[in-house]
């Protein structure tokens, strides 16, 4: 299993990406490397003042994946020697907008930032710039006036590939239940729209009979699949999960409901390990 992870850099007056292609084992502790290596270009640990800090804004650490970023972004930073402070969103643009406000008030000197939407966020990140202080955006990306350095899967591909497997599991055609992730996050736009140009492109035998937003939580995954299942016709496919903890809710919901693994196919996205031990067990059938 393998992602890629595009860095756009803008360093001076040079302008680079760089690809880099990375194991699942262990991947996000190395963009967190990377991601807190270019935070702190010109801010090298042994110029910063002991109250000088980094600051990692999350969108919300209701997310197993936002928690594991947060976790590995401290850990990261201990082993750089560089100050940081995490800022949970809370799953509100509003909150994360004031939250980085008020970081460029007390002093910050960089800031990584996993923007909540990929629009409300893009003044605040503005601020920044007209600040003067680096900033990257981590997994997911914003639509900002000026370029912003990014680290994270390239989630359109991750998606399309998704799907481009599905279709070979079922080369005569399925029916599809798609359950999306948070409206207005960049990772959600480009992974679902990766999806649907795939299936797409395999014509009307890929049939998505339902499409509906869980809002990356297991427990609406769970219910999702709970409520769709007896209201379909005939048993789908596959159920199309853009990401792990919406697919393991709907891994619960098929458990309970009396359906045992190969059944129904299972995908999901973060590689996270209880979705890879799901994988083993034969649950869950691919995951990007």
């Amino acid at each position: 299993m393998y992602i890629y992870v595009i860095a756009m850099l803008n360093i001076g007056d040079i302008k680079t990406q760089h690809v880099f292609i990375i194991s699942g084992k262990g991947k996000m502790k190395n963009i967190m490397k990377l991601t807190a290596l270019v935070a702190v270009l010109g801010l090298t640990p042994s110029v910063m003042a002991e109250n000088e800090q980094i600051v990692f804004s999350p969108p919300t650490l209701a997310s197993p994946f936002e928690v594991h970023m947060q976790k590995s972004a401290v850990k990261t930073a201990k082993e750089l020697g560089v100050n940081i402070q995490v800022l949970d969103g809370q799953g509100s643009s509003p909150k994360q907008v004031a939250d980085i406000e008020n970081a460029i008030t007390r002093g910050a000197q960089g800031f990584i930032v996993s923007p909540n939407d990929v629009n409300a966020i893009a003044d605040a990140v503005v601020e920044i710039q007209s600040a003067g202080l680096p900033v990257v955006t981590l997994d997911r990306t914003i639509n900002a006036q000026q370029p912003v350095p990014h680290f994270g899967a390239n989630n359109y591909k991750g998606g399309y590939a998704i799907a481009e497997y599905v279709k070979k599991q079922f080369p005569n055609g399925a029916d599809l239940i798609l359950i999306t992730g948070q409206p207005g996050s960049s990772s959600n736009i480009e992974r679902t729209k990766g999806i649907r140009d795939s299936l797409k492109e395999g014509g009307s035998k890929y049939r998505l009979v339902a499409d509906q937003n869980g809002n990356w939580m297991r427990a609406e995954g769970m219910r999702i699949t709970e409520s769709l299942l007896p209201s379909l016709a005939k048993k789908p496919d596959v159920i199309l999960s853009a990401n792990d903890d919406m697919a393991l809710g709907a891994i619960e919901a098929l458990s309970a409901q009396g359906y045992k693994p190969g059944d129904i196919l299972v995908t999901g996205f973060d590689a996270s390990p209880e979705a890879l031990s799901r994988i083993k067990e034969g649950w869950d059938g691919c995951n990007g």
